[in-house]
This record gives structure tokens, C-alpha cells and sequence, in this order.
């Protein structure tokens, strides 16, 4: 029985240590940041739009900053690196890597990469009716004026942005 327990717990600390490939240590570098709807730092959480927690994190044998955003619901709203935190003002933050975006319902709103602060590379946005929409960036810019869109039923389309411009912030 004791080398069952033992070989069951062995099992489940090796699972979880390589749930996330790559990534060796996590450390938690900061206390709760809460921001406002413009973001600006306040003190109190009932005022927050949303809070933050800032980590460093080591993957593939590089150091990185990372962060966590959460709705005050807790659902996770944004995730990702950077590369410089304004703590006073969060407009001011510089993104880099790999950024995830969150519905305040959990589900992934958008992924991309930024590199200096600035899209780059292809977005993939999730959408409510289950399409899928990309649209490509180069150095902070949208390449076009339009996404392509994958619907459900595996029809695509061209729509222009305009449409769906706020989700894409």
C-alpha cells in the first residue's frame, strides 16, 4: 500500500512539473497590483477593473517576466511577458512574447506575440459563434485592412476590420 501511495504521488508531482514545457521555476515578484478602467494603479479592490500579479519565470534556461491579469470575478483577463512595467500606469507597459487574452467568461479571447510593445506576427482571435479570425501584423501595424475569418461550418471570408475592432483591444 505505502509504495502504491509513493508511486501514485511520484506520478502526480511529475505531471504537473511538466505541464508547462520548458518552464523550470516560477517566482512570484511582486504583491497585487489593482487597476482602474484607465488604468491607473488604485488602492483599493473594490475600485479595480483589474488586478495583476507579476512572476519571473525561468524557461528553457532563460529568466523572463511574466504577468497575470485577472477580472474581479478572478477569471483570468490577460497573460503573457514583458519587457517594462509602469506600476502607476499601465498604458505605459511594454509587452514582449507570446500575450494571451481572456473573455471575463475564461475562455481565450486572443493570442499573439509582441515584440518591443508592438504586434507582431499573426493574431488569432477566438470569436463568440465558435469562427476564427487572423489577421497579420507587422511591427505594431495590421498588414491589412482586413482578417480572414474561418466560420464553424469551415466557410471562410475577408471582413474588414472595423467590424471587429474592439475585440481586438
Amino acid at each position: 500500500m505505502r509504495k502504491l501511495l509513493l508511486a501514485t504521488f511520484v506520478c502526480l508531482v511529475s505531471a504537473t512539473s511538466f505541464a508547462r514545457e520548458g518552464v523550470t521555476t516560477v517566482v512570484v515578484s511582486r504583491d497585487t497590483i489593482f487597476y482602474n478602467h484607465q488604468m491607473k494603479v488604485v488602492s483599493d479592490r473594490d475600485e479595480a477593473a483589474y488586478y495583476r500579479l507579476l512572476a519571473k519565470e525561468t524557461y528553457k534556461g532563460k529568466e523572463r517576466d511574466i504577468f497575470q491579469d485577472f477580472y474581479p470575478s478572478g477569471q483570468k483577463r490577460l497573460e503573457g511577458g514583458y519587457a517594462f512595467l509602469d506600476l502607476g500606469n499601465d498604458a505605459n507597459t511594454v509587452l514582449d512574447g507570446h500575450v494571451t487574452a481572456y473573455y471575463p467568461n475564461g475562455k481565450e479571447k486572443w493570442h499573439c506575440n509582441y515584440r518591443n510593445g508592438k504586434r507582431d506576427g499573426y493574431l488569432t482571435l477566438n470569436l463568440r459563434d465558435g469562427s476564427v479570425g487572423v489577421v497579420a501584423y507587422a511591427a505594431g501595424q495590421v498588414r491589412f485592412n482586413y482578417m480572414m475569418v474561418t466560420h464553424p461550418d469551415g466557410k471562410m471570408e475577408k471582413v474588414n476590420l472595423k467590424h471587429y475592432a474592439e475585440l481586438l483591444q
